[in-house]
């Protein structure tokens, strides 16, 4: 089944059903506890856009052959991309075209300059070999769409060169309160325990483009115990209706690894618990920083049982979950991301 990195509801981080248990997200309110590169881009929108959300680990690369005057890419959404360059013509869908000069064949998982576009709600690009994720092989590290709960009048189209530099154009119903759609890095790990390592550090930049009729929120979304506990760490808030509550505690986290310290609280809603970067009114948070996951996490396990004793991870995901954006077209864009382990 399809697992969705969404716990409200289900939702999906960033990777198809064959290679990778998907992760599932429930539907959660909003209320409780947003200009394309100018490379020459060729899009192919996936034809199912149905099943449910979660990782989606099937992506695969396929030879595109673009040959034309501007350097050709061409990508295939979920299931396909492919990415080549030419001389002489226009690139068409699927990654070929031109009427004469080079042609080449690319993969988005390991040319960086390579734009992978899908527009379907479980489009997926990559898998990528990302120097910027210790333990990113070439296979376990995807960005995806993951409209996991879409409603009438969604569009959301993702632009991805690689996980540390992507955004998703969405546009999605004006007052809607409900999570739609976690565009999203998902990572995916092999049952490791936790106690089998010494540190897990993230630093991340990202920009929702807000406005007043925006909500969403940035945050990483963590899958432990085989897709059977779900921990989010939200760290800028728009429009959601104020912090979580009620608060079961408030913890202090940082001064490793090159985290500051900062003040979270803790939120539980049903099976998902939620660390939240301290804050008040509708709008607040921070836009870049970096957040220990490990002492996150392991605070978890050895505080009134949150997570239960030899938890082992299985996915972390980062990206936005999005409620409405007024109607409009709005950009929610990861700059920059890192996430470092060590055993």
């Amino acid at each position: 089944m399809h697992q969705s990195f969404r716990t409200h509801g289900p939702k999906l981080v960033g990777w198809a059903i064959h290679a990778l248990p998907a992760v599932v997200l429930l539907a959660s309110a909003c209320g409780q506890g947003a200009a394309h590169p100018g490379a020459p881009l060729a899009s192919e929108d996936e034809a199912d856009a149905g099943g449910s959300d979660g990782f989606d680990s099937s992506s695969s690369t396929g030879g595109g052959s673009p040959s034309g005057n501007d350097a050709g890419i061409g990508t295939g959404s979920d299931d396909a991309t492919g990415a080549g360059s030419g001389s002489g013509g226009t690139v068409n869908e699927g990654g070929s075209g031109g009427s004469s000069g080079g042609s080449g064949a690319g993969d988005a998982g390991t040319d960086a300059g390579a734009v992978c576009v899908t527009s379907a709600a479980k489009g997926s690009c990559g898998p990528y070999l990302y120097p910027g994720i210790t333990d990113s092989d070439g296979s376990n590290t995807t960005v995806g769409q993951d409209v996991w709960n879409p409603i009438s009048g969604w569009s959301q189209t993702l632009y991805a060169t690689n996980p540390g530099n992507w955004y998703a154009t969405a546009n999605l119903p004006a007052d809607n309160t409900a999570v739609v759609s976690y565009p999203n890095i998902g990572e995916s790990y092999d049952s490791n325990p936790l106690t089998g390592f010494s540190a897990i550090y993230s630093s991340f930049s990202e920009n929702m483009n807000p406005t007043a009729a925006t909500r969403a929120e940035a945050a990483y979304d963590i899958w432990l115990n085989n897709w059977n506990n779900e921990v989010m760490i939200q760290h800028d808030m728009v429009n959601r209706g104020g912090p979580c509550g009620p608060v079961l505690a408030t913890v202090s986290f940082g001064g490793n690894g090159g985290v500051p310290v900062q003040s979270w609280i803790l939120c539980q809603y049903g099976s998902e618990v939620i660390w939240q970067v301290a804050g008040s009114g509708n709008v607040y948070g921070e836009h870049s920083g970096s957040v220990d996951i490990l002492a996150m996490l392991t605070w978890l396990v050895n505080n009134q049982g949150y997570l239960p004793q030899g938890s082992s991870l299985t996915a972390i995901g980062y990206g936005f979950e999005v409620c409405s954006t007024g109607g409009v077209d709005e950009n929610f864009q990861v700059e920059s991301f890192t996430l470092t382990s060590s055993p």
